[in-house]
């Protein structure tokens, strides 16, 4: 069989694409830890098409396929430990495009992302996730570790900056999901995708979110005594209010290993250092360092440092960038245990490592990215020992399941792959990790992706015990799982009455919606019941100093609002009717106003969901901690799933510390065209204002003197050196572009954006349009929208490639829809309805992402007695 299949891919591959020498196959069958396995075969493909015929082969011979970039992984994720052949992407290593004027880049798998890095410097632009590997590391390995790096903790990982992928399935079909621009319709496929480890397909393209290089990047060493106050320093820190680059540490071990090897210039006898960087605008820079310099005293630091020019920092960074290899100094070899915890914990977790090792002979060194909990325990020894590497195994069980008792995950950024898949049932109970076998089985049905990965074998996940209902029709006992108000609807008051009911209605087939302030709920129909998430209203826990906030459902903004306000934080999330809307509510909408600019949307401040399935299970996703890749992120799935999915109970979010000042600036133009330039001059700034829209002026008029002209809002927050810095640049480009003077505007700031984001000016009924674009296009898809006859009030997001239109016709509302689908298109976009989407336009995902969607709403939901909001069962719609 491996002859005739080698024959079959030398017809599709280069020359010397394919490889089956004993010696050659040996070099693809590791990675960076213990596990080994010996492919089939090993493939070289250089274009998609090559990938999808390699996949099609394999499919047709029921061989694995396991995708493989620079094998830098940590977990086991590129070993063949079942055979199969190995699609080793180094070759599929070119930049395709960077798109400067729409902040993207699109490339292909194998590109190394320090040299997308430094391709990008030199047009003034950087790809932030940076993996401590990434000289080496490629962009394909970092989707699929959904990789962060240093700078995540102001940034974000790798999920927060890819907008879109090609990938190969399994059985070798092509599907793109996402592109250039934003919101495509259907299911968060992205969000599985971008850390599904390369067990759901083959990924062969990538577009990436770039920026605008920062104008100042200042770099900052402390000295600790102990590890102990280095901790505190770092939530010191930002209890200040300063959310720093990067916050890296390194505790003495490291430091002496990093010396010997590199001399970076720390000090040997140090418990530990603390590498500090901020970037941004320079007017706050002093005042943020200062601040640091005393946040650092308070906890006794030996000394502090700011590097005084760029080879003092690239010194600094050379001993972090530097430290994994460094580890050669102590012993031959090495085993990195990533981890998660909370900051908090950071001192006592800290503890106990250094005890473990100290239990088992063997020593521990420690680098890790302080800021957001993320601990790389590196465990070092001699692999020729063959005690030595039993008990490392030993140490590093005992590290993950610390971590766990801590309240932290298996894994923060390297992923489970073989490595930790048998850890798995630590953070997660049977139901969940059905439902990732299911999610694994929506795209690999054969089970022929990278196998053997992430999820524990089927047959070891214990049976859940099922639910003891009250027989009957659900008509006659609804009412005793869960109570009823005067409308009818059932208001159940805790879990167990929301999976009750839902466990009733999936055995009944009864269909239900769920409702919260009602904000988004369209018409639900005679027969279909309703669930109220009114009483789950509750604030469960608030840790500010690990800036997440857990609530119930039916918790509204204004709620989390006044509970963040005494320790000066809040929640960088401004939707629609933000005054009454849910949480549950906003996040089955996927509900995301202006400052999504700045701040990212939903999916970018939601760290845990829990929720309720059909099928009676309880489920939860993610956690509390700021980085974690532990299985998939099935929470993002009920993202903007219009509560087709499950019931929220839950949600985990990121808080954020208020920024000192807030301002609007407002401009007149005559039309959006002529705001082209001076708004191209903006977004490619490193400004970061935190909202940008140009209002037409029926939307317009709500915040200004009447005329017929346009507005153009800018949203500036953060230190108010940086905020008045930010208005003068702003002046400054308006008398470029002689567009004339901006004005401040004096309403009270978060109820003036509020009122924007509601398009308060239209009557009551009307539907709102969302279309996207790519950003360079549109002022031009704003101005060719407006014209369309049935529209009202618009708004438009430049920065974002958003245009939102009011359109209160109700016989002109289809019309309208496929003439706008018609111009985003024609500028690399979609349209889409928020909710509630009007009846019978539902925005349905086309092709093969379709299909991936209709068999995860089967997954979560099999007798579909949650709404069907994404037209997946209607044959009307096209499926290609």
């Amino acid at each position: 069989m491996t002859s005739e299949l080698a024959s079959q891919l030398r017809d599709v591959m280069p020359a010397d694409g394919v490889l089956d020498d004993p010696l050659q196959l040996s070099l693809y069958g590791y990675d960076g830890t213990l596990y080994e396995g010996t492919p089939q075969l090993v493939v070289l493909p250089e274009t998609t098409e090559q990938v999808a015929a390699v996949a099609r082969a394999c499919y047709a011979a029921g061989v694995a396929v396991v995708p493989r970039g620079a094998a830098t992984s940590l977990s086991g994720g590129p070993v063949p430990v079942r055979g199969g052949v190995v699609v080793a992407f180094t070759r599929m290593d070119r930049i395709l495009e960077l798109d400067y004027e729409n902040h993207r880049a699109v490339v292909q798998p194998g590109v190394i992302n320090l040299d997308l890095q430094d391709t990008l410097a030199t047009g003034g632009y950087f790809y932030a996730p940076d993996p401590a590997s990434q000289c080496v590391c490629t962009l394909g390995g970092n989707v699929g570790e959904n990789s962060g790096g240093p700078h995540c903790l102001k940034y974000g990982v790798t999920a927060n900056h890819i907008i879109g992928v090609e990938m190969v399935l399994p059985d070798g079909r092509r599907m793109r999901i996402g592109g250039k621009s934003l919101d495509w319709p259907g299911y968060d496929l992205m969000g599985i995708i971008v850390g599904g480890e390369g067990t759901l397909g083959l990924v062969t393209e990538i577009t990436c979110r770039i920026m605008p290089m920062p104008e100042t990047v200042l770099t900052m060493l402390a000295i600790f005594d102990s590890l102990g106050t280095a901790s505190q320093a770092v939530s010191d820190i930002i209890a200040d209010g300063i959310i720093p680059a990067t916050l890296e540490m390194m505790d003495n071990a490291m430091i002496r290993a990093v010396e010997e090897g590199l001399q970076a210039g720390y000090p040997l006898d140090a418990a530990a250092v603390l590498l500090i960087e901020l970037d941004g605008l320079p007017a706050s820079m002093d005042r943020q360092i200062e601040q640091i310099k005393q946040a650092c005293q308070r906890s006794e630091v030996r000394d502090f440092q700011v590097a005084q020019n760029e080879e003092q920092r690239a010194l600094l960074w050379k001993g972090r960038k530097g430290a994994f290899g460094a580890v050669v100094n102590i012993a031959p070899s090495k085993i990195c245990t990533d981890i998660s915890v909370p900051r908090t914990a950071l001192p006592e977790v800290l503890a106990e490592v250094l005890a473990i090792g100290q239990k088992w002979g063997i020593p521990i060194a420690n680098v890790f990215h302080a800021g957001d909990g993320n601990l790389h325990p590196l465990v070092v020894y001699d692999p020729r020992d063959e005690d030595q590497a039993r008990r490392v195994v030993a140490i590093d069980e005992e590290i993950t399941r610390l971590a766990v008792a801590h309240g932290g995950v298996l894994t923060g950024e390297h992923g489970i792959g073989c490595a930790k898949r048998k850890y798995m049932p630590l953070m997660f109970g049977p139901a969940e990790l059905r439902l990732m076998w299911q999610i694994k089985e929506a795209f690999d049905p054969d089970l022929l992706c990278n196998p053997d990965k992430v999820l524990p074998d089927r047959d070891e996940i214990a049976e859940s015990e099922p639910l003891l209902l009250p027989e009957g029709s659900f008509s006659q006992v609804g009412s005793q799982v869960a109570a009823r108000n005067e409308h009818g609807w059932f208001e159940p008051i805790d879990e167990a009455a929301v999976q009750n009911i839902l466990a009733l209605a999936h055995r009944e087939r009864q269909r239900v919606v769920v409702r919260g302030a009602g904000t988004k709920l369209g018409p639900s129909g005679a027969d279909v019941a309703v669930i109220s998430t009114k009483c789950l209203n509750h604030i469960l826990a608030y840790d500010y100093e690990n800036l997440t906030i857990t609530v119930q459902g039916g918790v509204t903004l204004p709620q989390i609002e006044e509970a963040v306000a005494d320790h000066g934080q809040m929640l960088a999330l401004r939707p629609r009717f933000a005054q009454w809307a849910t949480v549950g509510g906003i996040l089955a909408a996927n509900e995301s106003g202006p400052h999504r600019l700045l701040y990212g949307g939903p999916r970018d401040l939601v760290t845990r969901i829990k929720a309720v399935l059909p099928g009676e299970e309880v489920v939860s996703f993610g956690s509390s901690c700021m980085k974690n890749v532990a299985g998939y992120a099935v929470e993002k799935l009920f993202i903007g799933s219009r509560d087709s999915l499950g019931v929220i109970l839950e949600v985990t979010l990121r808080t954020l510390p208020r920024p000192e000042a807030l301002r609007t600036m407002a401009l007149s133009v005559e039309d959006p065209m002529a705001a082209t330039p001076l708004l191209a001059e903006l977004v490619a700034s490193p400004l970061r204002p935190a909202a940008v829209e140009l209002l037409n002026p029926l939307a317009g008029e709500t915040f200004r003197e009447p005329n017929r002209h346009w507005s153009l809002l800018v949203g500036l927050e953060g230190f108010t050196e940086d905020v008045e810095q930010m208005t003068g640049r702003l002046a400054a480009m308006a008398a470029e572009h002689d567009l004339g003077d901006w004005r401040e505007l004096d309403r009270d700031y978060l109820t003036l954006w509020s009122d924007v984001t509601n398009l308060v000016a239209q009557p009551a009924g009307t539907a709102i349009l969302k279309a996207s674009c790519q950003l360079s296009a549109t002022t031009t898809l704003t101005a060719e929208l407006n014209a369309l006859d049935s529209a009202g009030a618009l708004r438009a997001a430049p920065g974002l490639g958003l245009v939102h239109c009011a359109v209160s016709s109700k016989q002109e509302l289809r019309n309208y829809q496929s003439q706008a689908q018609a111009l985003a298109e024609k500028y690399g976009g979609t349209t889409g309805w928020l909710a509630p989407t009007p009846q019978g336009l539902a925005t349905s995902p086309q092709g093969i992402s379709r299909e991936i969607c209709r068999r995860l709403k089967y997954a979560l939901d099999p007798h579909n007695i949650l709404p069907d909001v994404l037209g997946l069962e209607d044959s009307s719609i096209s499926h290609d």
